[in-house]
């Protein structure tokens, strides 16, 4: 059915955005910029020369001037230190120049190893389908949307795990929450 929604939204010229992609999708793809001007390109998210199958990567749509995307970026620091190098984390931040992200990384922490990348225009934003901040996109090893977190609240890190660790098969038997990050 999305590809027949695609097809029709091709054919009348793309007049709006795509239709956003679901559970169960394909991961649109990710080319942008990092805040030092490099291309980042996660083409398409299926494993090809990205990890092992297994791997996890959480793409997190955000915005400096959102305060729960503050709460939620500690919550990814804890996760990933809980779950390691298997869960790789994608920040994009939408529509906010380079030095304002700069300044607030500065005094942020963010999960090791994370990437962050830059839309500018919030063109990418649109075709993953972002609604509000933060959206945190959960993908497979085979670049298929697994799950879908709109907004930050309480029970958002416990649902992140519950998420990651069932699609992580080694991450199973782990028990109890992550520790927060230092502060």
């Amino acid at each position: 059915m999305r590809a027949l929604s695609l097809g029709v939204w091709l054919l009348v010229g793309g007049l709006s955005d795509p239709p956003r992609p679901g559970v169960g999708d394909a991961a649109p793809p990710l080319q942008l910029a990092t805040l030092d001007g490099r291309p980042f390109a996660l083409a398409d998210l299926s494993g090809a020369g990205r990890g092992k199958p297994g791997d996890v990567t959480v793409v997190d749509f955000f915005a400096t001037w959102c305060k729960p995307c503050h709460a939620a970026l500690l919550d990814l620091v804890a996760l990933r230190r809980a779950l390691g190098a298997r869960v790789r984390v994608v920040l994009v931040d939408v529509s906010e120049d380079p030095a304002t992200v700069r300044r607030f990384l500065a005094a942020t922490a963010l999960p090791e190893g994370a990437e962050v990348a830059l839309d500018i225009n919030g063109v990418t934003a649109r075709r993953w389908g972002h609604e509000r901040f933060p959206t945190a996109f959960v993908v497979d090893g085979a670049g298929i949307i697994r799950h879908i977190n709109r907004g930050w609240g309480p029970g958002y890190q416990a649902r992140m795990l519950r998420w990651l660790r069932t699609m992580l098969p080694e991450a199973r038997s782990s028990t109890g929450p992550p520790s927060p990050p230092p502060q």
